[in-house]
This record gives structure tokens, C-alpha cells and sequence, in this order.
């Protein structure tokens, strides 16, 4: 359960940054279809990031 524990960990804070690099890029993009995709992909990482959370509690309540 630890590994699982630190891998879950892992993933949340892959998604945090990827969702980061694309608010980022958002910021910086020049045209509207740019600014779209990467507001786009940053929910997608931050959605990822939250369902691993969920995962990460319910497996810390059933220890």
C-alpha cells in the first residue's frame, strides 16, 4: 500500500505541473485556438490530478 501510496503521490504532482506548463503556455499563446487548447489541457491534468486524490483518500481510509 505504501508504493501504491507514493505512486498516486507521484502522479498528483506530475498532473499539478503539467496543468501548471499549460496555464503557462495559455498565458503566452498568441492566437485564441492556442489560449483554448492549453486551458483545455490544463483542466484535463488538474481533473487527473483531483482523481487521483480521491484515489489516494480512499485508499488512506482503508488502511
Amino acid at each position: 500500500m505504501i508504493g501504491l501510496s507514493k505512486e498516486l503521490g507521484s502522479l498528483i504532482r506530475a498532473c499539478e505541473a503539467a496543468a501548471q506548463t499549460h496555464i503557462d503556455s495559455a498565458r503566452r499563446a498568441h492566437t485564441e485556438f492556442q489560449r483554448s487548447f492549453h486551458e483545455r489541457r490544463a483542466t484535463e491534468a488538474l481533473e487527473r490530478a483531483l482523481k487521483y486524490r480521491q484515489e489516494l483518500q480512499h485508499l488512506s481510509h482503508h488502511e
